[in-house]
Parts: structure tokens; sequence; C-alpha cells
């Protein structure tokens, strides 16, 4: 996977002009800029997209607010900061970028490389956006060494939904429970030492129940583990209502997705014994 980490004037001013204000200068100039030049702040809004398809030469219309903004001292300062940022993320990829993907790529049994841009904007604006068909993933969020692993697993969550897009429309809950069950959840555990498999969405949690036997299988875990990985990750189901399938250990992950596609009836039918048991 190559990963290209980098800083955008246009789409750190961008944000600057139509996220929520990160101090009082930005504040007002927004509203000098609307009122002096309403018409091209409202086109500028729609701009965005045309930012992101240029990243290397896009060139604006029209410089007016690029240029505003640009002059101030806070601009000045942001932009130092984002570029600090910048720097911090690349350290953090460059150390655990081996370990990272080894362990996905052990989990997802295919090799797992796919180029993406990640583009920073300042940590103050809180933004994680994902523009899937031009593969740019723009983050500006506040992140150390001690959280990196928690960022870099939903960002390989946020790919790999990506990568399954084509999965059919009304399989979809089924794909992203999978995505979760493998980044949110098995990549994360690993990568700390520590159950992971309380984290997700919650409208997830049920498909989730009823498919974590079967990624079990499919990591691997033989039948006579299966209550410890229970233990570990406090979901629990009768293994002897289970047919254990020990094919599934040789596949990679897209013929596992089509398992459970094909026998989805049979899988989401141990929800109901599964939060039955989770009662006692």
């Amino acid at each position: 996977m190559k990963l290209n980490i980098i800083v955008n004037k246009y789409i750190l001013i961008w944000y600057l002009l139509f996220s929520p204000s990160v101090n009082d200068e930005i504040h007002k100039l927004k509203q000098d800029l609307y009122k002096k030049k309403k018409d091209q702040y409202i086109k500028l809004n729609k701009e965005r997209e045309v930012i992101l398809e240029n990243l290397d030469n896009y060139i604006p219309d029209d410089d007016y607010l690029f240029d505003a903004v640009s002059k101030t001292d806070s601009y000045k300062k942001l932009k130092q900061e984002t570029n600090r940022t910048r720097l911090s993320l690349l350290e953090i990829w460059d150390k655990n970028k081996k370990l990272y993907l080894r362990e996905l790529n052990k989990i997802i049994k295919y090799e797992f490389a796919p180029e993406y841009t990640l583009c920073v904007v300042h940590p103050s604006l809180n933004v994680a956006e994902v523009d899937c068909r031009r593969k740019v993933i723009t983050i500006g969020k506040r992140l150390s060494m001690n959280d990196s692993t928690d960022f870099f697993t939903y960002l390989f969550y946020k790919i790999l939904k990506n990568d399954f897009l084509n999965i059919k429309n009304e399989e979809k809950d089924i794909v992203y429970t999978i995505i979760e069950l493998i980044a949110t959840n098995e990549l994360y555990t690993r990568l700390t030492g520590k159950s992971k498999y309380d984290l997700g969405k919650k409208e997830l949690r049920g498909i989730k129940k009823s498919i974590y036997p079967f990624l079990l299988m499919f990591l691997g875990v033989p039948k006579e583990k299966l209550d410890k990985y229970m233990t570990r990750d406090n979901i629990y189901f009768d293994i002897n209502k289970i047919n254990y399938n020990e094919q599934l250990k040789n596949v990679d992950i897209f013929t596992f997705i089509s398992y459970i596609i094909r026998n989805k009836k049979q899988i989401l039918k141990l929800r109901n014994e599964i939060d039955e048991l989770e009662k006692l």
C-alpha cells in the first residue's frame, strides 16, 4: 500500500473558509469576505471536488479569497502547525506501516496494495473525509504516537470499505460488518494485544454476532479454542449448534464474503440464540 501524505494550500484554505471557525481572526475574516464577495464565496463552496481532482496543479479562476486568507497571521501559523502534523503522520506511518500491513494481509489473505493520498488539514478542523472515486482522504485530527493505531485502523476500515463498493447494494450491511470485524475489531486487537470487539456501529452489532463464529473459522481458530476467543471478545455462541467449516481458513476475504452472503439466512438465524446466551 502506498500512502502519499501531503499538505495542499487550497484544500487547507477551503476548509478554513467552510468549516467552523478555528479562531476569532479567521471568523471575522470569513464574515468580511462573505459581505464583500458573496457570489464568489458561494461559488467557491462547490469547488472542493475540483481541487481534489487537481491536487498537484489546481489553479483557481480567481485568487482573491485564497490570497485574503493566506495573507493573515492566523493562516501562516495554521499552515506551520498543519505541516508539523503532516510530519508527525509521516513519522508514524514510516515507523509502523510494515507491522500494520503485515497483520492486515494475514487477516484478509491477499496483498493490500491500493494507493491513496492523505491530504492533511489543520487538526482543529476535526475533519475525516474520504473521496472514494479520487482515492483522497482529507484528515484534520489531533493524534499522537499513542493513538496512531486507532487512527490507522480507522483508515484501513475506510479504504477497505471503498474497495468493496462494487458488492451488491442489498448485501452492503453484511459486507460492512465483515470489514468492521476485520479492521475495527481483529486488526486493532492484534496491534494492541487487547480485544477491541466491543467497538463498532451499534446497528451492525446483531449481524456481527452472527458472523463472528465464522470469522474465527476464517482466521484459522481451531474448534477446541473457540471458547477461549469467545471469552476474550465477550461474544458467546453454542459451539455444538454450528457446523465448524475447516475449509474457511484456506480462503481469502473475497471468498469468505461470498460464503457469508450465500449462507446468510442460516447464519443470521444465530442472532437470537447468541442474544439469549449473552443474557445468561
